[in-house]
C-alpha cells in the first residue's frame, strides 16, 4: 500500500511540474512565477531535509517514508525542470 501510496506522490508531483513548465513556456511573467514557485519549493524541501527528526516526530510518521516521499517529490520536480528547460 505504501508503494502505491509513493507512486502517488510522485505522478502528482511530476505532472503537476510539468504543466506548471508548460504554463511558463507561454509568457515570459509565468515563466518568472513558476521560478519563484520552484525556488520555494527548494526552500521548502531543504528544511524538510534538515529538520526530518523533528517532523518525524510531529507528524508520527516512518522516517524512510518521510525520505521516500522526499526523494519521489525531488524526482518529479527535476522532470518538471526538465520540461521547462526543453520548452524554453
Amino acid at each position: 500500500m505504501r508503494a502505491i501510496a509513493l507512486g502517488n506522490n510522485f505522478l502528482l508531483t511530476a505532472i503537476a511540474s510539468s504543466f506548471l513548465c508548460w504554463l511558463a513556456s507561454l509568457h515570459p511573467n509565468l515563466l518568472l512565477l513558476v521560478q519563484a514557485l520552484f525556488v520555494l519549493k527548494l526552500l521548502i524541501s531543504a528544511a524538510a531535509w534538515l529538520l526530518d527528526d523533528f517532523i518525524v516526530r510531529a507528524l508520527q510518521i516512518d522516517l524512510l517514508e518521510l525520505r521516500g516521499r522526499l526523494i519521489a517529490t525531488a524526482i518529479g520536480t527535476l522532470i518538471g525542470v526538465g520540461v521547462m528547460l526543453c520548452r524554453v
